[in-house]
């Protein structure tokens, strides 16, 4: 069994580095620490690591992407919470989902929409 203390480290350089965790990072951390801490390492050069792309554009694009990709509201909400942190408005969050609603489908941007209203607060 993993140590746990290896776990909840994990765990928080996770949050600390994306800002947020989901339930497939508790669950690696616990079960295969070792896996955990290279996606952490990839992660951080393909993602949370700073390179030409600020943090806030990086945003933009992984929720129009997890958008596209149909992934849980709870992800998708996630990057939005994160971009609004990063500075980006309800407004751009949205305008970008709506830019790539054509080659991403109607079913994805229902998803993604719903993700943003949830996050944002905004009430219909």
């Amino acid at each position: 069994m993993p140590d746990n203390a290896d776990a909840q480290r994990l765990i928080e350089e996770a949050a600390q580095t994306r800002g947020y965790t989901l339930e497939m990072h508790r669950i690696n951390a616990l079960a295969d620490p070792e896996w955990t801490q290279k996606y952490g390492e990839f992660i951080e050069a393909t993602y949370t690591g700073q390179r030409l792309l600020d943090r806030k554009t990086k945003e933009l694009l992984q929720i129009c992407v997890e958008t596209a990709l149909r992934a849980d509201q709870e992800q998708i909400q996630a990057h939005i919470r994160v971009a609004l942190n990063e500075g980006a408005t309800p407004r751009e969050i949205l305008e970008a989902m709506q830019a790539v609603i054509a080659p991403m489908g109607a079913l994805a941007f229902r998803r993604g929409v719903q993700a943003w209203a949830a996050e944002t607060g905004f009430e219909y």
